[in-house]
């Protein structure tokens, strides 16, 4: 399905049109592409209809900033969703600013997310919210090229909270890691953190000057300063 095949999810994103609870029981694949005009391409108050999506594909749209708009603040939200989202793919996207724009306490979570794929996204400074990526346990494949502006993997969340831990980032499936021509990639997650990946048998690096990859030094924290980790 294309998303403008339904009008009623492409007008005024401050609207909130009252859906059937079986219109998107069945839908598995969803595409927008530059039809669409939306800033926001999955509004909060959509996101409980699409549980059973499997592949989402966002590409060619100079109109999309957020990809999942979360709102903790929606009584549908704070029950917590789980989706079966499989395949999440964004390309040619140059104002996207954020796929999530966030999700406190892990409220919304992904945990079939096998491959994702970030493509020509110049204004996207992280790719998951901390929450999300400790709950990404059957990702096999990542893939991102190209976007300019992007300097960690994993954004930090709650500071107060994450303060002085250190955070355990797991991958028990990812064979792939595809990372290509990101001048400000610099690390995995800006602080103290293990980054597990006990079956990978791909790692492409190319035109990532600031990322280091290996070390067998102790990360030493200088206070002030952001702790700045190789990838492994």
């Amino acid at each position: 399905m294309r998303l403008f095949d339904y009008p009623q999810m492409t007008g005024d994103q401050h609207s909130k049109p009252a859906f059937s609870d079986n219109l998107f029981r069945n839908l598995k694949k969803l595409e927008f592409d530059v039809a669409g005009k939306r800033d926001i391409v999955i509004p909060s108050h959509v996101l409980p209809y699409l549980k059973s999506l499997e592949e989402l594909n966002v590409h060619s749209s100079d109109a999309v900033r957020v990809i999942f708009d979360i709102d903790d603040s929606d009584a549908n939200t704070k029950k917590g969703i789980v989706f079966h989202l499989k395949n999440l793919t964004s390309k040619g996207l140059s104002n996207l600013e954020c796929i999530w724009n966030k999700n406190p306490e892990g409220i919304v979570r992904f945990p079939n997310l096998e491959k994702v794929v970030v493509d020509g996204c110049g204004r996207l400074v992280t790719l998951f919210p901390s929450s999300l990526a400790r709950n990404l346990g059957n990702l096999k494949a990542l893939v991102i090229w190209i976007c300019s502006s992007l300097v960690a993997i994993v954004g930090k969340g709650n500071a107060a909270m994450e303060h002085g831990t250190t955070e355990m980032f797991e991958f028990p499936c990812l064979s792939l890691l595809n990372l290509w021509n990101m001048p400000l990639l610099s690390c995995f997650y800006h602080g103290k953190h293990h980054l597990e990946c006990p079956i990978l048998e791909t790692l492409y690096v190319v035109i990532c000057p600031k990322l280091k990859l290996f070390t067998s030094e102790a990360v030493i924290e200088a206070p002030n300063r952001r702790i700045q980790q190789p990838l492994f």
